[in-house]
């Protein structure tokens, strides 16, 4: 029986069979990882924005909540910039405009 099972497991086509469907895996994964960050920055945004809409003038929370926006939008720049440059060098080193 055990023989049975190693025979079907090994006699599939393996899903990987090139190194481009390496790279295509490592995208689709890379894609998927972006959006769930966005979808966590925006959920931070807006608790950003429910902190400091109910500070109630309370110094403290309302410095919380520009420093929690603050720390946000450094991320989101810093995905934005991190899921750009692997194009742009691309198109750079490969000459094209």
């Amino acid at each position: 029986m055990f023989n049975k099972i190693v025979t079907v497991v090994f006699a599939a086509d393996p899903p990987i069979k090139s190194i481009t469907d390496v790279e295509n895996t490592l995208v689709k994964i890379v894609n998927l990882m972006f959006g769930i960050f966005w979808i966590i920055a925006v959920v931070i945004i807006i608790w950003a924005a429910f902190t400091f809409l109910t500070a109630g003038g309370d110094e403290k929370k309302i410095e919380e909540a520009k420093k929690i926006l603050f720390y946000t939008l450094i991320a989101a720049a810093t995905a934005l910039l991190a899921n750009s440059i692997s194009p742009i060098l691309s198109n750079l080193l490969s000459g094209k405009s």
